[in-house]
């Protein structure tokens, strides 16, 4: 495993933790058991690959978050079963008090849109969601929001 894949492991342990200040939640309830990849590229030569909860696209020739946000729009548009999201270095996100991002590396991640969308309305019954900003809901869920906001 190389160092990019250890930080990645690592970060996944930490969003997996159950956080007090999320009440009781962890920052990603379903990382802990998530199959995941993880593929060092440039962000023009992402493809979707199947098999996987989550795919980590570590895209380390762009540092900036507007360039990211343009890819990550672009594949959103080009692939739209799957959704993509940015996770940038110098961006960091937060559910209540706790980082949420890796802080360390330039990511695009990958997922299924229809098993995304049912977590998502599985997590929507709990109180899950009470813990993060209404911004960062928004940023997050995208088309979903609604759907989170008018079941809790």
């Amino acid at each position: 495993m190389n160092q990019i894949e250890e930080h990645i492991k690592d970060w996944v342990q930490k969003v997996s933790k159950v956080q007090p200040e999320l009440g009781g939640f962890s920052v990603c309830p379903y990382a802990s058991k998530a199959k995941y990849k993880v593929i060092e590229c440039q962000a023009e030569d992402i493809m979707p690959v199947s098999g996987y909860d989550v795919v980590f696209y570590v895209i380390e020739d762009y540092f900036d978050l507007e360039s990211v946000q343009f890819w990550v729009n672009f594949y959103n548009k080009l692939h739209p079963e799957w959704l993509f999201f940015e996770d940038c270095a110098c961006y960091d996100t937060y559910i209540g008090t706790i980082q949420s991002n890796n802080g360390k590396y330039n990511l695009i991640l990958m997922q299924n849109k229809k098993d995304l969308q049912k977590n998502r309305e599985k997590l929507a019954k709990t109180g899950y969601y009470h813990h993060w900003n209404d911004a960062y809901l928004r940023e997050i869920l995208g088309d979903d929001y609604e759907m989170v906001k008018n079941s809790g």
